[in-house]
């Protein structure tokens, strides 16, 4: 059936795909062992997805629209429709909080409103909301945001929709002009006191960028491989090197008093390594799971899903430090979404932060 079973990294690593009699990908194995399963009904919708442990169930109405998931038995995001089937709201719980977005259209089916809000689940006090409201010219194309609280934002389009302008408030911030290929060529914004020239080299990559204060002139050049080799500008020059795959090998800096080189190192899979010109006593030739364990600053800890957990501060040999050493630790929720971070230092937790977020991710 032509399908693929079986991807071989360069490192050597395998990640193994497998099919059901109808083609529907039941089960994948990761290069660092990650295993996935998935479950499907008789009509082809995705019911049960399985992931190293959590398992999600995900539900349909009658008209095989998506209503709402649950992971490992807690209830996870919520889907409503209106009688034409448009989606006006989708929320879940976040943190302890219920968060949603909620939906409105106009008398075309187009999107005119969103509302994001935050309630208390216990008591149902609003704690939070946020309106936006949507506006489209004769052509059905979307010209027009208006945040809560906020001045409008106003874009004006030309054809199928290439920005030609923006305004804030009924300002005028940007103005663009574009060549026959609608790239563009000028840029003018702070009531045209700035203007920014682009021009294009024969294969359509960017060839110079020109202000009215020429500091910030750049020349770009290219090889034949379409890989950025130069950005020269007044008082820096960038020079970047790539090997014969195509993956960046080094940065060089050069201005009137530098020159600093900077190489970088990979395996045969394009992972990091410590670069042998700055570290000539590393022995390490690959990262077979694909996950980096450390590198010259940091020493990295990832959990089954493959998340970073735990990033510590590499101490330097022959540096003698005392319980001083930086450690960032991550926490996630059953979707993968980083919900709180602290970072520990001298054994006593100095920043602390936790993340809320929509249905939406």
């Amino acid at each position: 059936a032509g399908r693929i079973t079986t991807l071989t990294n360069e490192n050597g690593s395998r990640s193994e795909f497998t099919y059901d009699a109808l083609d529907r990908l039941v089960q994948q194995r990761g290069f660092d062992g990650r295993t996935q399963r998935y479950h499907y009904d008789l009509t082809g919708k995705l019911t049960q997805s399985e992931d190293e442990g959590l398992v999600t169930l995900w539900h349909y109405d009658e008209s095989d629209r998506l209503t709402h998931r649950t992971v490992n038995g807690e209830p996870a995001e919520q889907w409503q429709y209106d009688e034409h089937g448009w989606l006006t709201e989708i929320s879940h719980l976040s943190e302890g909080h219920q968060v949603a977005v909620h939906y409105g259209y106009d008398d075309k089916g187009r999107l005119a409103g969103e509302r994001q809000t935050v309630h208390n689940p216990e008591t149902g006090e609003l704690l939070w909301q946020h309106e936006t409201e949507h506006a489209y010219n004769e052509q059905g194309l979307a010209n027009r945001v208006t945040p809560d609280s906020l001045p409008r934002v106003e874009w004006l389009t030309y054809g199928s929709g290439y920005l030609a302008g923006m305004k804030l408030g009924g300002t005028p911030l940007v103005e663009f002009t574009r060549d026959r290929l609608h790239r563009e060529t000028v840029r003018s914004f702070g009531n045209n006191a700035y203007e920014l020239t682009s021009t294009y080299t024969p294969a359509g990559h960017l060839q110079s960028q020109r202000l009215n204060s020429q500091v910030y002139d750049r020349d770009y050049d290219w090889n034949d491989n379409g890989d950025l080799v130069r950005i020269s500008g007044p008082r820096q020059t960038w020079e970047y090197g790539y090997s014969a795959t195509g993956r960046l090998e080094s940065v060089r800096t050069l201005a009137s008093d530098l020159d600093i080189r900077i190489p970088y190192a990979t395996d045969p899979a394009g992972n990091r390594l410590p670069d042998p010109e700055l570290h000539p006593d590393s022995t390490l030739t690959a990262w077979p799971d694909n996950r980096i364990a450390e590198d010259a600053h940091y020493v990295y800890r990832h959990d089954e899903y493959g998340r970073l957990t735990e990033k510590t501060d590499r101490i330097p040999a022959g540096v003698i430090r005392t319980d001083d050493e930086r450690t960032h630790h991550y926490h996630y929720d059953s979707q993968h979404r980083l919900v709180f971070y602290t970072r520990i230092q001298h054994g006593e937790p100095l920043v602390e932060s936790r993340y809320l977020y929509d249905p939406l991710g």
